[in-house]
């Protein structure tokens, strides 16, 4: 058989088609061999994604909120996480720093045996504590009076590099304007050289009979 051209139409033989189903055939058997041993063990494990569940969104309440609680069909509303909660913090006691032995910033009681820290006493070379040797008695209290513009201290000790600076008193920071207090109840009869801590020329000294 021909075309209107006279060209020949190729047409499948009888052997071609043979060959083309005996490749159907392998291939299905090949697909079988694979399949039927594992059959049940797919049945049995369905693959992941089948396995999801999806969760529903929980109901919306119905009814009314009232200050008082809930009615009817109302479900009650719950509270909110502690994210959104501050808890005000406790106060806390104030922290008291103990001064070293015989001393106090704070004057307590009648006024004791005065020292004066003199107006200009930062200037070195200046009248700076009056009198520049106080002598008390044991357990007596000596009261350290600021008349300079600029803070100062009372500390016991001959100077910065003195090993044993401020081991018997000290005043700590005077303000200007401000007093603070000496105990000598622990301290033994002597006599105790100080200076001031923040101008280590500004020197002194307390005889305790």
């Amino acid at each position: 058989m021909t075309t209107h051209d006279e060209n020949p139409i190729t047409r499948t033989s009888s052997k071609r088609m043979a060959k083309g189903i005996l490749i159907m055939v392998i291939t299905l058997a090949f697909g079988a061999a694979i399949i039927v041993p594992f059959w049940q063990t797919m049945i049995h494990n369905p693959p992941i994604a089948s396995t999801l569940k999806h969760e529903e969104a929980p109901p919306i309440p119905s009814g009314t909120q009232t200050s008082i609680g809930t009615i009817e069909g109302v479900t009650k509303q719950q509270p909110k996480t502690s994210a959104n909660v501050s808890t005000p913090p406790t106060p806390s006691s104030p922290t008291t720093t103990s001064p070293p032995a015989g001393a106090t910033n704070a004057t307590t009681g009648p006024p004791g045996a005065p020292l004066t820290i003199l107006q200009g006493a930062s200037v070195q070379g200046s009248p700076d504590f009056d009198p520049d040797t106080l002598t008390v008695k044991k357990g007596d209290k000596i009261t350290v009076t600021n008349k300079d513009t600029l803070p100062h201290t009372v500390t016991s000790g001959t100077g910065p590099t003195d090993p044993n600076n401020a081991k018997q008193f000290d005043t700590s920071i005077i303000e200007a304007g401000a007093t603070a207090d000496i105990e000598t109840t622990n301290l033994n009869a002597g006599q105790y050289p100080f200076f001031c801590s923040i101008h280590p020329y500004m020197t002194g000294k307390v005889v305790v009979q």
